[in-house]
């Protein structure tokens, strides 16, 4: 009786002591763990541009910010090349507010 009570205190004893391991949010989060785990920038980019959103932050990805600092007409010149070619990069994802009106922006 007494051994089969010390193996069940023994086999509780080993699992409490492996659910010990863990790793935090913000560890979960950082851009340097996502990437080495195998996510791509563009995933790793996301989750920072959400995780900001949650904080009430702003976040802007490093082409982003680099697109934000050009002028007017760089800017220009680009949205014009993005809207006649769907498939190229616009640098708005995830910072444009959702509306329900269509509107021309939506082409």
């Amino acid at each position: 009786m007494k051994t089969k009570l010390l193996l069940i205190l023994a086999v509780a004893a080993m699992v409490q002591l492996q659910s010990g391991a863990s790793i935090t949010v913000e560890q979960s989060t950082s851009p340097a763990y996502l990437k080495s785990n195998g996510y791509s920038s563009q995933t790793s980019d996301a989750v920072s541009v959400s995780r900001a959103r949650a904080l009430g932050e702003e976040f802007y990805p490093e082409q982003e910010a680099a697109f934000k600092k050009q002028n007017k007409f760089a800017r220009f010149w680009r949205k014009f090349y993005v809207y006649t070619d769907p498939a190229a990069e616009d640098y708005s994802f995830y910072h444009h507010d959702v509306d329900t009106t269509p509107s021309y922006t939506d082409l």
